[in-house]
């Protein structure tokens, strides 16, 4: 378009120079030829052989002559000028014109362009449920059409790999559950038939063998209990209902209530003002990663808790001084009923972990044997989610 748009400025600059030197070229011949001398040079030598009355009719037919003479030098001048003047004004018109041109092109180049970028940022987020507005007279509406496309694969794909993931969460759980379910019913059941065959034995100690059995078999029910509760608790976890809130003061209010546990250092970034979540699930994982952080401290806990804001996300961070977690158990930690605790479920980090996803963001951690863990929450500040 450029290109284009200075060959044009070129050719009605050429035409103009042209025009303007055939101009003067002709001037010039009209000066050469000194015309005007010659006729009062003609004037002179014929005035003196003619009588008075032909003189008369004489000179005022050389007077024509030289005021035509001078007509045509001053239309020379005219014309000149306008020239000049109509090629300046075409110029003008022709660039604004094509600055016009260029920039209708330019806007409509640039304005799916935009959409694209902005596209970007929402796959960024996490949102594939959107598609852009095609337009079969944009020059970029195939890589439009193309990109829609990739999103609608990605879509799929993404549901797919959700299907696939959910499916061997599921085995996964349910072989732990029928592991974890196994392990109390072998004291349950020892305790029963050592409690049946006293009985039926008549044994002297009969009290003092119920009292002992119950005591395992009520510890092994309320270990049960526990395990279906939670088990109960991650299957069924509600629906995310999000809102905006402030998520500095509720880190304030979380930690106010572990001040006699624990030493909790916040460093809240003020730009975080609101975020858009589900108030409860968050409060949920702020308490469950702070708690374990408090835990994973031997003698005085102390714990650090900070926020801030990069790339529109929210970075939720909690630092614990303790033990540390080897890089093995680190790959395995966010796994459901994989625990290092002796009484843990293995769910509480699952659950964390499925509530950030649920909001669109993620959940890392970092160990350093001997030095403390640290885990780190992203997730877009303000992002939107259909119910």
């Amino acid at each position: 378009m450029v290109l284009v748009s200075l060959v044009t400025l070129i050719a009605a600059m050429l035409m103009r120079d042209f025009f303007i030197s055939n101009l003067s070229s002709y001037q010039e011949q009209i000066t050469d030829l000194s015309t005007k001398d010659k006729v009062r040079a003609l004037h002179k030598s014929i005035s003196t052989v003619l009588d008075s009355s032909q003189l008369v009719i004489f000179n005022s037919e050389i007077e024509g002559v030289l005021r035509d003479l001078h007509k045509i030098e001053i239309a020379g001048d005219f014309y000149s000028r306008d020239i000049e003047r109509y090629s300046i004004g075409i110029v003008v018109v022709m660039i604004i014109l094509t600055g016009s041109v260029f920039l209708f092109l330019f806007m409509i180049i640039t304005r799916p362009l935009t959409r694209l970028l902005s596209a970007t940022e929402q796959l960024k987020g996490g949102d594939f449920d959107f598609q852009m507005k095609e337009s079969i007279y944009s020059p970029l509406n195939t890589l439009i059409v193309a990109f829609n496309n990739m999103i609608t694969d990605l879509n799929q794909s993404r549901e797919r790999l959700l299907e696939a993931e959910k499916q061997t969460i599921w085995q996964e759980m349910a072989r732990a559950m029928a592991h974890e379910i196994k392990n109390p019913l072998t004291p349950i059941r020892l305790a029963a038939q050592r409690l049946e065959a006293k009985y039926y034995e008549r044994a002297d100690n009969l009290p003092e063998i119920l009292e002992k059995s119950m005591r395992v078999i009520n510890e092994e029910v309320d270990n049960l209990q526990s395990l279906v509760n939670a088990f109960s608790g991650f299957a069924k976890m509600p629906e995310a209902q999000f809102d905006h809130y402030d998520l500095n003061k509720q880190l304030r209010d979380i930690s106010d209530q572990y001040s006699d546990d624990a030493r909790v250092d916040l460093k809240l970034d003020k730009d975080l003002k609101e975020i858009y979540a589900d108030t409860m699930q968050i409060k949920q994982v702020l308490v469950n990663l702070i708690q374990n952080a408090i835990q994973a401290c031997p003698g005085e806990p102390h714990i650090e808790v900070s926020t801030s804001v990069r790339d529109q996300s929210c970075i939720i961070s909690i630092k614990d001084h303790g033990q540390g977690i080897s890089e093995a158990d680190l790959n395995k930690i966010f796994e459901p009923y994989f625990t290092t605790k002796k009484k843990g479920t293995g769910l509480g980090l699952a659950i964390v972990r499925r509530i950030i996803r649920q909001h669109g963001g993620e959940i890392k951690a970092t160990s350093v044997l001997g030095t403390g863990s640290t885990f780190e929450i992203s997730f877009p500040c303000n992002r939107r989610i259909e119910q």
